[in-house]
């Protein structure tokens, strides 16, 4: 058996680990440039969430609740990862976090928070109410201060560019497997299968089976198969973190907010022994950006030292990573076969990738190998019709509160009048007229999209 993975980030690596563990004798080809560009794994925090991530209609739908029992089943497995892949190295990485209700922005974060609570004691979820003044290292300017925290002693967080690396380390050593320093140019189809993908060093590579999980550049991939997929376009979630060098300032957890303003929050997490990384900024982009915004830097250092840590002022700024969260045009992963019967694909996973890695990772190879794997992945079916699961009503409501949200966190200070009531009319009147230029009077716009139907990126 010859398989061929197209991506080197934590999905084809993972994919990489899972095909070895399935079948030890399968011979394994893992495409991607060494440098990783626009790695969404080396960019992030890795935190490893699945409640701290929760908002007030996380899991309003069916889906919504498959998407969740499969980020509760990773978090159960991370602990054995840690244990096999950083055994006796130096990786940073740990388990607890601290979610932050402040008063930095408006009520969403209130509502998000309580959301959080609600959700621990629905799944019996261990977490403990504590007096914000009790975090370890956590030092928030006086009028940024929360007021409540919750702690969530299984919800972790990994050093991804050390975790990358070794687990690198960890596939090259299999005799079995192939690491091959290029970038996947052409797909090449013939008889309804994939024949052959050719390779920017002019090389070719044949294959059994094909895995395609090259992050928010898998759009560009399939459009050089002459027969066009109807796989829906992935964008670029553009994203940017801060690495923090102090030693008076490690944290010893992860510190972080609710989401808020279609993001998630403002957050800290160790990164080393003298280091923090702060994130995180989120923007959909029809293209992918090799540097963050100038703004996005300033909102990022500036929320982190009003709401977290006001030291973080005298450490040095060693490091600023960008990296493009793959983000679907339903906001869904993409999981599964495609019509060409030997290419499967992965991706669209947004932020939530590098947790759910072991076990979609596990699961695609488990079904690539004939094996019976939970039928709700059907949903996620890399040819289905975009899911419009949110209404007009829901989708507009949820838009103009997070629109409002984002502006507190961009240092809106609105007028002593009637200034926050008549700009949340002005956003929902102009999302309601674009709601009616597309149509789209029984289905509504993914909040964090909506630029993207209004230029045109995804047709209604």
């Amino acid at each position: 058996m010859k398989i061929a993975i197209i991506g080197n980030g934590i999905l084809g690596m993972m994919s990489a680990r899972a095909w070895l563990y399935a079948n030890p004798n399968a011979e394994i080809s893992l495409i991607g440039p060494s440098d990783r560009p626009g790695s969404a794994t080396r960019a992030a925090a890795a935190m490893l969430n699945s409640f701290t991530e929760l908002e007030g209609d996380s899991l309003k739908t069916d889906l919504d609740r498959f998407k969740f029992d499969l980020s509760r089943a990773a978090t159960a497995v991370w602990p054995e990862v840690f244990q096999e892949i950083c055994h006796g190295s130096e990786i940073t990485y740990g388990f607890g976090t601290y979610v932050l209700n402040n008063a930095a922005t408006d009520d969403l974060d209130d509502e998000n928070f309580a959301a959080v609570e609600r959700f621990c004691q629905e799944y019996d979820e261990p977490h403990e109410i504590v007096a914000p003044r009790d975090i370890p290292n956590y030092h928030p300017d006086s009028r940024h201060r929360a007021l409540k925290a919750i702690y969530l002693k299984r919800e972790g967080w990994v050093n991804p560019k050390q975790f990358l690396d070794k687990l690198t380390d960890t596939v090259r050593s299999n005799p079995n497997a192939r690491l091959i320093d290029a970038q996947a140019v052409t797909l090449v189809s013939k008889n309804g299968a994939l024949s052959h993908i050719t390779l920017d060093n002019g090389e070719t590579i044949e294959a059994d089976q094909f895995i395609l999980c090259n992050g928010a550049s898998l759009t560009k991939l399939l459009e050089s198969l002459k027969e066009q997929l109807p796989v829906q376009r992935l964008f670029y979630g553009v994203g940017m973190s801060i690495e923090l060098q102090s030693k008076d300032n490690v944290h010893t957890h992860c510190v972080r907010t609710t989401n808020r303003g279609l993001a998630c929050g403002v957050y800290s997490v160790p990164y080393g022994k003298d280091r923090t990384l702060v994130g995180a900024s989120n923007y959909i982009s029809p293209w992918p950006l090799n540097h963050g915004h100038a703004g996005s830097a300033y909102t990022l250092l500036k929320s982190a030292m009003d709401q977290i840590n006001s030291h973080f002022s005298r450490a040095s700024l060693v490091n600023v990573n960008v990296g493009w969260r793959p983000t679907t045009s339903d906001t869904y992963p993409l999981f599964g076969r495609t019509s060409l019967n030997n290419l499967w694909i992965l991706g669209g996973t947004k932020r939530d990738g590098f947790h759910l890695s072991p076990i979609i990772c596990r699961d695609l190879v488990s079904a690539m190998s004939g094996q019976d794997i939970d039928p709700r992945y059907s949903q996620l079916a890399p040819e289905r019709k975009l899911i419009r699961n949110i209404s007009r009503e829901a989708a507009i409501a949820k838009a103009v509160r997070h629109q409002i949200n984002a502006s507190y966190q961009h240092d809106f200070v609105p007028a002593r009048n009637r200034m926050v009531e008549q700009l949340k009319q002005s956003i929902q009147f102009d999302l309601e007229t674009l709601h009616d230029k597309l149509g789209a009077t029984d289905w509504g716009i993914p909040p964090e999209l909506v630029d993207m139907y209004r230029y045109g990126h995804i047709p209604a």
